[in-house]
């Protein structure tokens, strides 16, 4: 049986698909942009991290949550504000 995504979830997948997609117009690898949206952690955990948060967790399958730090920093990453960031997915997730 398959759920309807709630707009939350919606908006959510918006805003990862719109920061990946400014993310590779930026020329950033995945890694590369992963290691500076989260310097603190090793870069392969960073770079597993944002598969995660693109794709499917390997342990649910599902795509990880993102923590509202964690999209400031990705906004902060590409030089953009995040509020912004949020308004242009908002509005993807209507279409």
């Amino acid at each position: 049986m398959e759920t309807q995504m709630t707009f939350a979830q919606k908006l959510e997948r918006a805003f990862v698909e719109l920061v990946d997609s400014r993310a590779e117009r930026r020329n950033f690898g995945k890694g590369e942009f992963a290691a500076q949206v989260w310097p603190d952690v090793p870069a392969k955990a960073a770079a597993s991290r944002w598969s995660a948060i693109r794709g499917k967790a390997t342990n649910t399958g599902k795509p990880q949550g993102v923590l509202i730090s964690d999209a400031e920093s990705m906004a902060a990453v590409l030089g953009e504000d995040l509020s912004y960031l949020l308004a242009v997915a908002k509005e993807n997730a209507r279409k």
